[in-house]
């Protein structure tokens, strides 16, 4: 088994131009993590914790035009959209950053965390992209499982790192960071695999683009539900031991989850094909993770040690759900959507994770951890209910979509 994960993996990045890709990916996913704790530290210092929250989700807000951002790269060059993009976003976070020290409006910054958001370059939807039609067919889960595991490693290390920054040298030391990392990931994205192909323009389609597909519909909202169950875990497990406050604790538990989720999956990167075609439809860790999270719950009902037991199976489960969302949906991807299609689930995930902080942070302050946490197996349960749904492309058809 390890032999084989290893030889897998090593296949990948022979791959020409993946290591390239692999490196921007990387460097793309320390940014997520960072960024709401770098835009909440410099707003805070000049408008207060509350009004700083709003600055925050307005970073939210101008997110939710990622589906637009992915039909762009799908009719255009990459070069034609990225470059443009990543001037406009750093123009963005510097106008922030001085407006900030000039202790302007929250207006102000709630416009312009609006604007960076939107210019933001999706390099994440790129490289998947890109990998999708590079990497041999035999290699694609392991590739999604790369992903999976560098997206748990940025989220992991990025806020750490901005509150560093934040604290170690200035406030505003963490927003310019950002848009570095941006800068540096660009560049090595569109020198990576692929991303120079000669690109067919695609056929004329409908406005809906791939929300007119009952099949993506499906992706979709299994996508929301699983974001909404991992943002009411976040919620629940960051004041483990104390409501109403993050805690030490709860930050071990949160890191243990993600270190967990990494492990999950590096190892489906390395199952053999007929084990990870199964692990690959939603329904199976989704399913799965309801089940482990109802474990969690009875383990914090039942003594506290028992906790971070728990948490290692709901964690080992996450990786492959990240997996099998996006791979399920480019599965299902018309040609010439595919960038379209891996933006919308990233813009389905972004709405379920709203949802579920909210529902997490309620169901915290009514019904404890415990509580809390059975809305994120309902939550999760649901997602493998759409996701049973999502008919299921035997491995010819996929190779035959190439």
């Amino acid at each position: 088994m390890t032999t084989d994960l290893v030889r897998k993996y090593r296949l990948l990045f022979a791959v020409p131009g993946f290591r390239l890709s692999a490196v921007a990916a990387l460097t793309g996913k320390f940014q997520p993590g960072m960024y709401a704790v770098a835009l909440l530290a410099l707003a805070s210092c000049h408008l207060g914790y509350s009004a700083a929250t709003l600055v925050v989700a307005a970073a939210s807000i101008g997110a939710m035009t990622t589906p637009l951002r992915g039909r762009l790269l799908d009719r255009y060059s990459y070069a034609a959209v990225l470059w443009p993009l990543l001037v406009l976003h750093l123009g963005s976070l510097l106008l922030f950053v001085a407006a900030a020290r000039a202790h302007a409006g929250i207006a102000a910054l709630f416009c312009l965390s609006i604007l960076a958001a939107v210019s933001q370059p999706p390099v994440g939807t790129l490289t998947r992209v890109m990998w999708r039609k590079t990497v041999p067919g035999d290699l694609r889960t392991t590739a999604l499982a790369l992903d999976a595991v560098l997206a748990d490693f940025g989220f992991m290390v990025g806020p750490v790192a901005a509150v560093a920054l934040a604290r170690g040298i200035s406030p505003d030391a963490a927003v310019p960071a950002c848009g570095l990392l941006l800068a540096v990931a660009v560049p090595l994205a569109l020198r990576g695999a692929g991303a120079k192909a000669p690109k067919e323009a695609p056929p004329r389609r409908h406005w809906a683009g791939p929300l007119r597909s009952a099949a993506l519909r499906r992706v979709f909202s299994v996508a929301f539900c699983f974001f909404l169950g991992v943002n009411a875990l976040e919620v629940s497990l960051a004041s483990y031991g104390r409501k109403g406050e993050v805690t030490l604790a709860g930050g071990a538990l949160l890191s243990l989850v993600a270190m967990a989720s990494m492990a999950g999956g590096a190892l489906l990167g390395g199952l053999p094909a007929r084990a990870a075609r199964l692990l690959m439809r939603p329904t199976v860790p989704l399913g799965g993770n309801a089940l482990c999270l109802l474990l969690l719950a009875g383990a914090a009902s039942v003594h506290p040690v028992l906790v971070p037991l728990a948490c290692l199976p709901v964690g080992f489960c996450l990786g492959p759900c990240f997996a099998s969302v996006y791979g399920t949906a480019a599965d299902h991807a018309a040609k010439g959507e595919e960038a379209e299609t891996q933006s919308w689930v990233a813009g389905a995930m972004m709405a379920g994770g709203a949802l579920g902080a909210v529902v997490g942070g309620w169901s915290l302050a009514h019904g404890g951890l415990a509580g809390a946490l059975l809305p994120a197996s309902a939550a999760w349960a649901a997602g493998a209910v759409c996701g049973a749904r999502v008919p299921h492309l035997r491995p010819v058809a996929e190779s035959a979509r190439g």
